[in-house]
């Protein structure tokens, strides 16, 4: 197959899970498959060789920062208001992307274009001759709509249920125009199929490197009782998930456990995440090159998540690694888990903390839960079988002429 991607970014390096899912599933794909990435970046960086030496083609579009914070990121909202299009979706338009791919396009046949983001399905709008796969992974409009129900401040919870609507009819748009999506949950594709139940939807899981993350060892004598969290901290559904841990649940947790800490690990935590470093017990990484030593050393692996959607590679890591989890629902949403056996659920701060509890003073049923989360993992989400699994559906889509 001949197959050109769309992506904001090349995936590398692999310290983000849409990053971590992108690069091995293509990276595999490109063994026996021409495939060209498009996406912003620099030709002289890092992460534009890494997916060159994958054995992808690479097209880069350069773009000026975008602003994040501050009076630069309101001056790029400010025009959003006025439009019909969600900020998620026009933020990553430009002429340059549009104007690349319309050459690319143009000098090339391809058999199908990757969408591996659905804002970026905005790009394949008028173009019904070019055969287009949607990249879900998300339902994007869901986390939208879970900002909204954990919002107290008004002013935001209007902005957040106006985007929600907009990216929803932007879904619903997007869903009905392409050729095929996939999903990485079975309640994603539920969620697709309502939206146009003639779409040609496949569940491809989120995975695991089997062997980068095969049992690395338990917490030594010398590691004290501990809880650790990984997850990008510039991304929003992370920050809420850490706050809400240190604030709702770790003054629950401590009143049986004084002494225990709480290791808090991701790239890039704005200054209101650093600051709960000050809290007692608690420690704020920021960027590490290695997530495993973290894991390795501490007793329970933690996922108080309240916003997200897709599924959860942060859980899929700690269970190959057979590291006990406690998680909320939504934070082991879109894997194929059962509570009690392959890790812990729990939804209100109290019941989090018993959870907690119940596992740093029960070491059996902590090994327990361990032992079943590699088995699981071992079964259900390798990145070999799932790409072989993207293949396929990807052939069927270009032999259905």
């Amino acid at each position: 197959m001949n197959v050109l991607i769309l992506d904001e970014e090349f995936p590398h390096p692999l310290n983000t899970g849409k990053r971590i899912r992108t690069f091995n599933l293509f990276s595999r794909l490109a063994l026996r498959h021409r495939l060209t990435y498009l996406a912003y970046g620099d030709r002289g960086s890092d992460a534009y060789q890494a997916i060159h030496d994958a054995g992808l083609n690479t097209l880069a579009v350069a773009r000026s920062p975008r602003p994040k914070r501050g009076a630069g990121l309101y001056l790029r909202l400010m025009p959003n208001l006025f439009s019909a299009q969600p900020y998620s979706v026009s933020s990553h338009w430009t002429n340059a992307y549009e104007d690349t791919l319309a050459r690319e396009l143009a000098t090339t046949d391809y058999d199908l274009v990757v969408c591996e983001w659905t804002p970026y399905a905005q790009f394949m709008r008028g173009r019904p001759d070019v055969k287009t796969l949607v990249v879900a992974h998300n339902i994007e409009y869901q986390i939208w709509q879970r900002y909204v129900e954990n919002e107290t401040q008004f002013v935001v919870k209007k902005y957040m249920a106006m985007q929600a609507g907009r990216m929803r009819r932007f879904e619903e748009n997007t869903f009905k125009s392409v050729a095929a999506a996939t999903a990485v949950s079975n309640a994603d594709a539920e969620v697709i199929r309502s939206i146009n139940p003639d779409l040609p939807v496949e569940v491809v899981d989120n995975g695991v490197d089997l062997e980068y993350f095969r049992d690395y060892g338990q917490p030594t004598a010398d590691d004290a009782p501990g809880l650790v969290f990984t997850g990008s901290m510039d991304w929003r559904p992370n920050q809420d998930s850490v706050e809400y841990f240190v604030r709702e649940i770790l003054p629950l947790v401590r009143r049986t456990h004084p002494d225990i800490k709480t290791v808090l690990v991701g790239r890039n935590p704005p200054a209101r995440i650093l600051e709960l470093g000050n809290h007692e017990g608690v420690t704020v990484t920021g960027t590490v090159d290695d997530v495993r030593p973290y894991i390795k050393r501490a007793s329970l692996f933690i996922v108080p998540l309240r916003i997200g959607g897709g599924s959860r590679l942060k859980i899929l890591e700690a269970m190959a690694m057979k590291k006990p989890v406690v998680s909320t629902s939504v934070g082991a949403e879109g894997l194929d888990v059962t509570d009690g056996r392959e890790l812990l659920l729990a939804d209100r701060p109290e019941d989090f903390a018993k959870q907690i509890d119940v596992l740093l003073s029960d070491a059996a049923t902590a090994h327990q839960l361990g032992e079943a989360g590699r088995s699981l993992v071992e079964r259900r989400y390798g990145w070999d079988a799932l790409s072989t699994k993207l293949e396929q559906f990807m052939q069927r889509l270009v032999a259905d002429r």
